[in-house]
Protein backbone atom coordinates (compact mmCIF):
# COMPACT_ATOMS: atom_id res chain seq x y z
CA UNK A 1 0.00 0.00 0.00
CA UNK A 2 0.91 3.38 -1.06
CA UNK A 3 1.04 5.94 1.98
CA UNK A 4 2.05 9.66 2.02
CA UNK A 5 3.65 10.98 5.36
CA UNK A 6 3.87 13.93 5.52
CA UNK A 7 7.74 14.67 7.33
CA UNK A 8 7.51 16.96 10.60
CA UNK A 9 9.46 18.32 13.07
CA UNK A 10 7.89 17.38 16.30
CA UNK A 11 9.72 14.43 16.77
CA UNK A 12 10.62 13.72 20.42
CA UNK A 13 14.32 12.44 21.55
CA UNK A 14 12.52 10.11 23.68
CA UNK A 15 9.56 9.09 22.43
CA UNK A 16 7.07 7.47 24.55
CA UNK A 17 5.63 3.96 23.80
CA UNK A 18 2.81 1.33 25.25
CA UNK A 19 1.58 -1.98 24.95
CA UNK A 20 -1.06 -2.11 22.42
CA UNK A 21 -2.17 -5.75 21.80
CA UNK A 22 -1.08 -9.12 21.06
CA UNK A 23 -2.22 -10.29 17.45
CA UNK A 24 -2.90 -13.99 17.03
CA UNK A 25 -3.71 -15.34 13.83
CA UNK A 26 -5.61 -19.25 13.14
CA UNK A 27 -9.58 -20.23 13.08
CA UNK A 28 -11.71 -19.74 15.87
CA UNK A 29 -10.94 -21.76 18.76
CA UNK A 30 -13.13 -22.49 21.46
CA UNK A 31 -9.83 -23.02 24.01
CA UNK A 32 -8.15 -19.46 22.98
CA UNK A 33 -11.55 -17.29 23.79
CA UNK A 34 -11.87 -19.37 26.92
CA UNK A 35 -8.92 -18.25 28.25
CA UNK A 36 -8.51 -14.78 27.11
CA UNK A 37 -12.97 -14.74 28.04
CA UNK A 38 -13.55 -16.61 30.86
CA UNK A 39 -10.33 -16.69 32.84
CA UNK A 40 -9.29 -12.81 31.73
CA UNK A 41 -12.49 -11.34 31.54
CA UNK A 42 -11.98 -9.62 27.44
CA UNK A 43 -14.77 -9.26 25.78
CA UNK A 44 -15.49 -8.89 22.15
CA UNK A 45 -15.86 -5.38 20.61
CA UNK A 46 -15.40 -3.33 17.85
CA UNK A 47 -12.93 -3.79 15.10
CA UNK A 48 -12.16 -1.83 11.93
CA UNK A 49 -13.54 -3.34 8.39
CA UNK A 50 -10.32 -5.27 7.73
CA UNK A 51 -10.22 -6.67 4.37
CA UNK A 52 -9.75 -10.33 6.26
CA UNK A 53 -12.07 -11.47 8.94
CA UNK A 54 -11.21 -11.57 12.87
CA UNK A 55 -12.19 -10.50 16.57
CA UNK A 56 -10.70 -8.37 18.96
CA UNK A 57 -11.38 -8.74 22.22
CA UNK A 58 -10.95 -5.44 24.45
CA UNK A 59 -10.02 -5.32 28.48
CA UNK A 60 -12.01 -1.97 28.71
CA UNK A 61 -12.19 0.17 25.83
CA UNK A 62 -8.47 -1.37 25.16
CA UNK A 63 -8.71 -3.97 22.38
CA UNK A 64 -5.41 -6.04 23.83
CA UNK A 65 -6.13 -9.19 21.41
CA UNK A 66 -7.02 -8.98 17.65
CA UNK A 67 -7.92 -12.74 16.80
CA UNK A 68 -7.23 -12.94 13.28
CA UNK A 69 -8.01 -15.83 10.41
CA UNK A 70 -5.91 -15.58 7.83
CA UNK A 71 -6.53 -17.24 4.47
CA UNK A 72 -6.21 -21.50 4.21
CA UNK A 73 -5.94 -21.15 8.12
CA UNK A 74 -7.22 -24.74 9.64
CA UNK A 75 -8.46 -25.89 12.73
CA UNK A 76 -5.79 -26.44 15.73
CA UNK A 77 -3.56 -23.87 13.70
CA UNK A 78 -2.77 -21.55 15.79
CA UNK A 79 0.90 -18.79 15.89
CA UNK A 80 1.71 -15.36 17.04
CA UNK A 81 1.33 -13.01 14.33
CA UNK A 82 3.22 -10.04 15.90
CA UNK A 83 3.24 -8.03 19.17
CA UNK A 84 2.17 -3.92 18.80
CA UNK A 85 3.26 -1.45 20.46
CA UNK A 86 1.60 2.65 20.60
CA UNK A 87 3.15 6.09 20.72
CA UNK A 88 1.41 9.57 20.39
CA UNK A 89 4.61 10.52 18.36
CA UNK A 90 3.35 11.54 14.56
CA UNK A 91 4.27 8.57 12.39
CA UNK A 92 6.86 10.71 10.39
CA UNK A 93 8.77 10.63 13.01
CA UNK A 94 8.71 6.76 13.63
CA UNK A 95 9.26 6.59 9.57
CA UNK A 96 12.38 8.71 10.03
CA UNK A 97 13.70 6.49 13.20
CA UNK A 98 13.36 3.78 10.97
CA UNK A 99 15.09 4.39 8.23
CA UNK A 100 17.68 5.66 10.26
CA UNK A 101 17.91 2.41 12.32
CA UNK A 102 18.19 0.67 8.56
CA UNK A 103 14.98 -1.77 9.07
CA UNK A 104 12.76 -3.08 6.54
CA UNK A 105 9.29 -2.48 7.22
CA UNK A 106 6.16 -2.71 5.51
CA UNK A 107 3.32 0.34 6.11
CA UNK A 108 -0.66 -0.21 6.75
CA UNK A 109 -3.28 2.18 7.26
CA UNK A 110 -5.63 1.25 9.53
CA UNK A 111 -9.99 1.79 7.53
CA UNK A 112 -11.86 4.24 9.27
CA UNK A 113 -9.23 5.68 11.93
CA UNK A 114 -6.39 6.41 9.89
CA UNK A 115 -3.95 5.16 12.22
CA UNK A 116 -0.52 4.41 10.89
CA UNK A 117 1.57 1.03 11.41
CA UNK A 118 4.69 -0.33 10.76
CA UNK A 119 5.32 -3.83 10.62
CA UNK A 120 8.91 -4.68 11.61
CA UNK A 121 10.04 -8.60 11.30
CA UNK A 122 12.69 -9.67 13.23
CA UNK A 123 15.39 -12.35 13.47
CA UNK A 124 13.69 -15.67 13.96
CA UNK A 125 10.28 -14.28 12.17
CA UNK A 126 8.92 -12.22 15.44
CA UNK A 127 6.57 -8.96 14.15
CA UNK A 128 6.63 -6.06 15.75
CA UNK A 129 3.88 -3.35 14.86
CA UNK A 130 4.32 -0.12 15.82
CA UNK A 131 1.59 2.34 15.78
CA UNK A 132 1.50 6.28 15.53
CA UNK A 133 -0.90 8.91 14.06
CA UNK A 134 -0.84 9.84 11.11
Amino acid sequence: MATVIAHTADCAVSPMWHFDHLNLQGPPDSTVTRLFGEVMGLRPGYRPPFRFPGQWLYRGDEAWLHLVQPPGTREGQLRLGHIAFRTDEPAACVLDRLRAAELAFEIEVVPETGCVQFFVTLPGGLVIELDAPA
